[in-house]
């Protein structure tokens, strides 16, 4: 998705904000990456622009995502912060919940301006993005 969309204006509804948004032209797209050692420094997806990253993290669950996962994402996000310095103009956080958020995970995901997709959402993206729908998995 974010190779296919590179440089581009996407709607926001495909991420649940009110504004579209216009994609980096992305160096590199890393998956799987660590930040340090220690629990919760996984990123699922790290991509960079150079002065822009988006920070990916994807949870396929049957249950509505927690605010647990939401404060996990911001402080992987902190420590991309703190690495990048003022070398970082624009941090995005992305959230993939394919059950969605919970309402408290939702208010702290306004608060704090992050991205979220549920399965739903993240199908019609791929569909406009001319790749194929997420697999039926339960």
């Amino acid at each position: 998705i974010l190779w296919n969309n590179q440089n581009k204006i996407v709607d926001g509804k495909y991420f649940n904000y009110p504004k579209t948004i216009k994609m980096p032209n992305f160096i590199y797209i890393e998956q799987r990456t660590r930040l340090g050692s220690g629990s919760g420094k996984e990123i699922d997806i790290f991509a960079s622009s150079g002065p822009d990253v988006w920070i990916g993290e994807s949870k396929w669950m049957k249950n509505s995502v927690g605010k647990n996962v939401i404060e996990n994402l911001i402080q992987q996000g902190c420590l991309v912060k703190e690495r990048r310095g003022d070398n970082l103009r624009d941090l995005k956080l992305w959230l993939f919940a394919s059950s969605g958020v919970t309402e408290n995970a939702k208010k702290m995901i306004e608060d704090n301006g992050i991205l979220w997709s549920t399965k739903e959402d993240l199908n019609d993206l791929l569909i406009d993005s001319g790749l194929r729908k997420l697999p039926d998995i339960d």
